[in-house]
């Protein structure tokens, strides 16, 4: 069977070589599913930086255009200018070719190298972004994993910092058998096995909402992008407001967001209920809807900011600061886990916060922008068809920006106990932060004996 697959990638090989295969072209502007399915093999492969959104966008050309080049180089007819033609997309999806263990060093800046990267991450050799360059903590990694190799008695290795095929084998690895703290090594029949080293998250904490004890600590005072987490702030400072049924004019301020924000959407001089805002802020995370709310609530959006830090202080979140009201990246936009889990159990006290952080669906009304809509939570933790739902689970808050990785605040209640569960740049997919999240309430029930 090897020897016809060798075969058949000689033969693909050939026909790349002369630019010919048959698969539909896709390019810039293109929507749906054929690109979903385009962006999650270029985001397996390590090329593609962000989710999967079915949008061939800018990132994603910058993704095909990347897969071209490193193929170029090795002698590959491909065009190189981003658009997933026939010939690309055929050897994309060849595992023989594609899905191969190329040796990487220092100085290498491709997909490979980010894929590499996320999985140092997974395992805890490396901390940061996976960027794609091979830098001098890139192979500090590898030299740190190479030596975990050697020590459990692998042959052929040398921690000498450089990916060859060898290393990247064992790392792409179940790694079983081996001396080695990693989240996939967790043994999930007994929960309370559950350590600090088995989570993806670079930091977390769990903490008991009714008493405030904390359960579980990693990392947990250590300075984190919040991402989208920020929404909570937002969300219990909207509320303080009033005027949950009031219909309003959504300010000018909605529209002056960065262009790759997440949207509820609302525009500007649309009418709407107040709360409309609200759900559309936590279940959409639009950043066109915290602009609103900030302005609608304190004049300004710099005004609302300014309350934002306020109350941090006056919560004694002293590792925290706030830039914006939605999250987006900024180097002096900051919180930490130990943070962020008191904020949320405070404004769990709130019944109206509840209200919203706990809603799943939401109907929005027609308004005068546009017909009535249903806001949709996707969360897979809340999903009762996905391997990630956890039933406990009642509510949380997701962010991720390509600084602050992907992030989760959840909340989950059994028999009485509730417990918060605080998830900073939780591995390199965003499932991660699902079985983090899992991890740590099986850990906390069972620590409470629920």
């Amino acid at each position: 069977m090897k020897d016809i697959k060798r075969v058949c990638a000689l033969l693909l090989a050939l026909l790349l070589l002369l630019g010919c295969a048959c698969a539909e072209e896709l390019s810039a502007g293109a929507k749906g599913e054929a690109v979903e399915r385009l962006q999650q093999r270029l985001y397996y492969l390590g090329f593609l930086s962000i989710q999967p959104d079915g949008d061939y966008g800018p990132k994603t050309v910058e993704a095909v255009t990347d897969f071209q080049a490193f193929f170029r180089q090795r002698g590959y007819n491909l065009r190189g200018d981003g658009v997933a033609d026939e010939a690309t997309q055929t050897l994309l999806f060849n595992d023989e070719v594609a899905d191969a263990d190329y040796a990487l060093k220092e100085g290498d800046k491709n997909g490979y190298v980010r894929r590499a990267q996320r999985r140092l991450i997974d395992l805890g050799y490396l901390f940061g972004a996976a960027d794609g360059t091979y830098g001098q903590n890139t192979a500090d990694a590898v030299r740190a994993f190479q030596q975990m190799l050697i020590d459990n008695g692998v042959e052929g290795v040398s921690a000498n910092g450089e990916a060859d095929e060898t290393t990247l084998h064992y790392l792409y690895s179940e790694l079983l058998g081996f001396e080695i703290s990693t989240p996939t090594m967790y043994n999930d029949q007994n929960p309370l096995s559950l350590k600090p080293g088995n989570l993806y998250a670079q930091a977390a904490v769990l903490i008991d909402a009714g008493s405030g004890e904390v359960l579980l600590d990693k990392n947990a005072s250590e300075r984190m992008y919040p991402a989208s987490t920020t929404k909570i702030m937002t969300l219990l400072l909207g509320l303080e407001r009033g005027g949950f049924d009031e219909m309003v004019t959504t300010p000018s301020s909605a529209g002056q967001v960065p262009g790759d924000s997440s949207r509820m959407p609302v525009a500007p001089g649309e009418r709407l209920r107040y709360k409309d805002l609200l759900y559309g802020l936590m279940i959409r995370s639009g950043n066109d809807a915290a602009n609103a709310i900030a302005t609608l609530t304190a004049g300004s959006v710099d005004a609302f900011v300014e309350r934002m830090n306020e109350k941090a202080q006056e919560l004694g979140l002293s590792g925290t600061h706030y830039d914006n009201p939605h999250g987006y990246q900024s180097q002096t936009h900051y919180t930490t886990a130990e943070d962020m889990a008191t904020l949320t159990r405070y404004a769990l006290q709130n019944e109206q916060f509840r209200e919203v952080f706990t809603t799943h669906t939401y109907e929005v009304p027609a308004t005068s922008a546009r017909a009535a809509r249903t806001l949709q939570c996707s969360y897979l933790i809340f999903d009762a068809d996905s391997e990630y739902y956890y039933p406990d689970a009642v509510g949380g808050k997701t962010g991720y920006t390509s600084a602050a990785g992907y992030c989760f605040v959840c909340a989950a209640e059994r028999d009485g106990v509730e417990l918060i569960a605080v998830i900073f740049k939780s591995g390199s997919t965003g499932t991660n932060r699902w079985t983090d999240a899992g991890r740590m309430f099986d850990y906390g029930f069972a620590l409470k004996g629920v």
